[in-house]
């Protein structure tokens, strides 16, 4: 019994309208029908009705709930004229103006009852009541602003940190096979450029014993090579060492071979300067793939140059 109660007061307005939106597609389709094909006509006469009666259905909902209803109470309210203006229109049209007057009523009857209806049941709060309303649901909106900002940082910063970790990533993978690759270039240069091994523990710098010692053909007297005490050179006929050398690493070599390498540049008449020698060196040590600053270069030459001038290296 009370659902016939609150159904009660709509049953007329529903049938208004109704009648108000057959009414409405029947005649715009029939006007636009002279000038476009029906089915384009008729669909655009339902898109039409179905637009005021979107309108009227949200004006009901807000109504009922309290809230604002002003954009579709406007749009009501303009749709109201346009149709009773089409209706009356049509009715002039087919030349009967009883139709074309009650065609323009329908929809009037139809809004007056649904408003009548509409105030009946919409809940009945106080302005205070509405306001409070209206602040909780400003603030639930700029919650969920904020949660919605908040997320799409965080996304944003899981987004830019995985981008650095796989930079990161990807520039160690870079780091390790051109090391490797590197590592791979010495072996073969070592590989391809045998040299005799005399000393197995060279020092960056060689000594100017040493450097006599090898200008000679040997080690100095009671000094072993790599200083173990295990092997010694001896001078033979042809200025040469003879023995078994001890095995040596690749530095030790690398190092070896770069104080020969200054001591052939240098024994030239005149001795070349410390410019052309350091062009010279840099030169052959790429081209048998040596290695070694700047500052081992040119204390190799200052050492060659002591030597030339005290007599002990002709």
């Amino acid at each position: 019994m009370n659902h016939v109660r609150k159904a009660a007061p709509w049953v007329l307005p529903a049938a208004l309208t109704a009648v108000a939106v057959g009414w409405a597609v029947t005649a715009i389709g029939s006007i636009l029908t002279a000038t476009a094909h029906p089915a384009f006509a008729y669909s655009v006469a339902v898109l039409y009705d179905a637009v005021w009666l979107y309108a009227l259905a949200q004006e009901t909902a807000h109504r009922r709930q309290g809230s604002s209803a002003r954009l579709p109470v406007a749009i009501g309210w303009v749709f109201l004229p346009l149709t009773v203006a089409i209706l009356a229109a049509h009715g002039l049209l087919v030349g009967d103006v009883l139709a074309a007057i009650v065609g323009g009523l329908v929809p009037v009857l139809a809004k007056m009852t649904l408003v009548m209806a509409i105030d009946r049941d919409r809940t009945r709060i106080s302005p205070r009541a509405q306001s409070a309303i209206d602040r909780t649901r400003a603030v639930t909106r700029d919650r969920i602003a904020v949660s919605r900002a908040v997320a799409a940082a965080r996304s944003d910063e899981t987004v830019a940190a995985a981008g650095i970790v796989k930079a990161s990533r990807e520039a160690e993978a870079d780091a390790i096979v051109t090391t490797h690759d590197a590592y791979e270039k010495y072996a073969e240069t070592v590989d391809g450029h045998p040299v005799p091994t005399w000393h197995a523990d060279l020092p960056a710098l060689v000594s100017d014993r040493e450097l006599e010692a090898l200008l000679s053909g040997g080690v100095p007297d009671q000094d072993s090579a790599g200083g173990t005490g295990g092997y010694a050179l001896t001078e033979t006929p042809g200025g040469h060492g003879s023995g078994t050398p001890p095995l040596e690493g690749p530095r030790e070599a690398n190092s070896r071979a770069v104080a020969l390498l200054a001591v052939e540049l240098y024994a030239t008449d005149p001795p070349p300067s410390k410019r052309k020698f350091r062009e010279a060196m840099r030169a052959r040590m790429n081209d048998r793939g040596l290695t070694g600053g700047w500052e081992v270069i040119d204390a190799l030459y200052d050492r060659e140059k002591v030597v030339a001038e005290g007599g002990d290296g002709s």
